[in-house]
Formats: C-alpha cells, sequence, structure tokens
C-alpha cells in the first residue's frame, strides 16, 4: 500500500495525476506521438516543473519587432490557454494578437481546437490528450518568437445604421433610475447633446473582441473620438436587444435581452445576430461582427428605422459590408 505522503502527491505539481493520465494514453496511441513529434512537439519528454509556471514568459532577444517582455501565459480552465500582450487596449497590441492567430492556425498544431482573439490576448482552446498545456506554451513561444508583424489586416468596413436616443433606451433608462444617457454623456463630455451623437458617429470603430453573448462584440475608435463614458454605477437587470452602447471609448451591443452597465446610445433596426440565417450576410454562421471589421455608425431617424426593420424582418434588407484592409499607422505601433 502507498505511503499517506505518496497518495497524497507529495512533491507533485497540481494536475500531475491527470497528466500522468494524458502519457499513458499517449505510450498506448504511438500515431498520436508521431504525429506530435513531427510537428516539434515531444508530449513525452520530461520537463522541470517550473517551466509550467502560469506567468512563465518566452526568452528576450530579436522578436522581430514584437514586444517579448509583454507575453504571459495564463490558465483559463484546463481547456484552453491564454497568451497576453500588454496590459492596455490599443491597435498595435491588437494586431500583434491577430497576427499569433494567423501564425497559429497556419502551423496546424495537434490537439488546437479554437482560437479567441480579444483586445490584447488570444485565447487558445486544445485538447490535452493530443498536447499537454507545456509543450502548448512551448510551441505558441516560438511561434512569438518568429513572429512576423502585422502592418495590415484584411478589414470589412459594416455600416451601422443607429436611431440615437431611441424611446426603447429611455424607457429602459427611466425603468432603472437613471436619467437619460444621452443627457448624461453630453454632461461628463462638456459638450451639447447633439456632440454626442456627432462624435460618436464620426469615426470609425475597429472590433478587437467578440464574446461574452453571441454578436456581443468591443469596438475602439480608429482616431480621436473625444468622447468617454464610465459604466452604470448599479448594473442594469436588462436591456433591449439591439441597443448599441458606450463605456469608457468601447462601443458594444446586446444581441438579446440582458443584463448590462454600458451607457445606452441608441438601438440599431439591423440583426447583429440571427440564429435562422435569413439574410445572405449571415452565410458564414449567426453572428456577423467579426474581430477586424471596421463599423461605420450612422445616425437614422424613427421613420428610417421601422423603414429598415420591416426590410430586416422580410429579408430583404441588404446589410452594407464592404471588403477592405486597414493598415496600422505609425502613431498605433
Amino acid at each position: 500500500m502507498r505511503g499517506a505522503g505518496h497518495a497524497a502527491g507529495h512533491g507533485d505539481l497540481p494536475g500531475d495525476r491527470h497528466a500522468r493520465a494524458v502519457l499513458g494514453v499517449l505510450r498506448r496511441a504511438p500515431h498520436l506521438r508521431r504525429t506530435l513529434q513531427d510537428r516539434g512537439v515531444h508530449p513525452l519528454r520530461r520537463r522541470h516543473p517550473a517551466a509550467s509556471r502560469s506567468d512563465r514568459r518566452p526568452p528576450s532577444g530579436d522578436t522581430g519587432g514584437t514586444d517579448m517582455t509583454e507575453i504571459v501565459f495564463r490558465s483559463l480552465g484546463d481547456l484552453e490557454l491564454c497568451v497576453e500582450f500588454g496590459d492596455r487596449i490599443d491597435l498595435a497590441l491588437n494586431f500583434r494578437v491577430l497576427a499569433l492567430d494567423r501564425a497559429l492556425k497556419d502551423a496546424k498544431v495537434p490537439g488546437m481546437r479554437e482560437t479567441v482573439p480579444t483586445h490584447r490576448s488570444l485565447g487558445v482552446v486544445y485538447d490535452p490528450v493530443l498536447i499537454r498545456r507545456r509543450d502548448l506554451e512551448r510551441v505558441l513561444t516560438d511561434l512569438v518568437t518568429d513572429l512576423v508583424e502585422l502592418t495590415e489586416f484584411p478589414s470589412r468596413l459594416v455600416t451601422i445604421p443607429v436611431w440615437y436616443d431611441d424611446p426603447w433606451s429611455r424607457e429602459c433608462a427611466r425603468a432603472h433610475g437613471v436619467g437619460n444617457n444621452i443627457d448624461y454623456l453630453a454632461e461628463v463630455n462638456g459638450v451639447p447633446r447633439e456632440e454626442v451623437v456627432a462624435r460618436h458617429a464620426g469615426v470609425l470603430h475597429w472590433v478587437s473582441a467578440v464574446g461574452f453573448q453571441p454578436s456581443t462584440y468591443q469596438a475602439v475608435p480608429l482616431g480621436e473620438m473625444g468622447l468617454t463614458g464610465p459604466k452604470y454605477e448599479r448594473p442594469r437587470k436588462w436591456t433591449d436587444p439591439g441597443i448599441v452602447c458606450l463605456a469608457g471609448t468601447i462601443t458594444s451591443y446586446y444581441p438579446v435581452r440582458s443584463p448590462g452597465g454600458y451607457q445606452l446610445l441608441g438601438r440599431t433596426p439591423i440583426d447583429l445576430f440571427d440564429p435562422s440565417r435569413r439574410n445572405a450576410a449571415f452565410a458564414d454562421g449567426p453572428v456577423l461582427p467579426r474581430v477586424g471589421d471596421r463599423h461605420r455608425y450612422v445616425p437614422i431617424s424613427g421613420e428610417e428605422y421601422e423603414e429598415i426593420r420591416a426590410a430586416v424582418v422580410s429579408g430583404r434588407y441588404e446589410y452594407q459590408i464592404e471588403a477592405g484592409v486597414h493598415r496600422l499607422a505609425a502613431a498605433d505601433a
């Protein structure tokens, strides 16, 4: 019988029992092991325990323009690894995330299931039966070391009509005991209320993350917007679907009725999430926003809202989506 120290995993790192089980699978499946080794991954190679620390950083050196000191690995459960680039939200970091996302997909690493690019990090969903976390870290470190910095990225320009200061937003604010959000944004920014709409609609917005709910994106202004807003002190219990909102300088969207704390700007008549995929714009899936999209917000009247909404519901609406490329400006790098 094993002693108490052994049974308790004395000296083992957390997850060692799971790791031993995975190694057993790989030993019984030599074809998987050979596939990994062909890719330069050695799942049975022993490593020093310190190599799997969650804050392990790749070595410094020539990184082809990428600031390697910004890279940090963090666990997101036992099936996802997060690769962090820096601690701020800006376009240059998002381009680095997109560069790693592209390199990882091109590498076709066995066991890599899905990637989730965000403002400053890349989530990597993987199968621990096919690749261990520490081996995935090594693959990612090698990819980042050899990363070719992106200076341009394919970017769709998506036009989103918005009825700013719409009745649904006003009623939602009233029901939660706060004042008109457009008036509040005008006050905190020291501008007339008309200027709130003009400033928000006056710049393009770069989608740097999609998640939380289907089609809930976060978009940052491309250029100086001159508009910012804090979140609600107490989050709302509900927000009507289709509402476009603002927190800080980030614009987002509520695809379904749900809680939230962003300031309410207005409502769009077009669907950005459509499980039925009635429109050709959803040919690739029910979620329209993509990381790397640019959004153009166009103010519309209540009458225009009703006309567009009727066309969307009937399937007649033609989404305004233009293919293009966005180049990283010197000021963003």
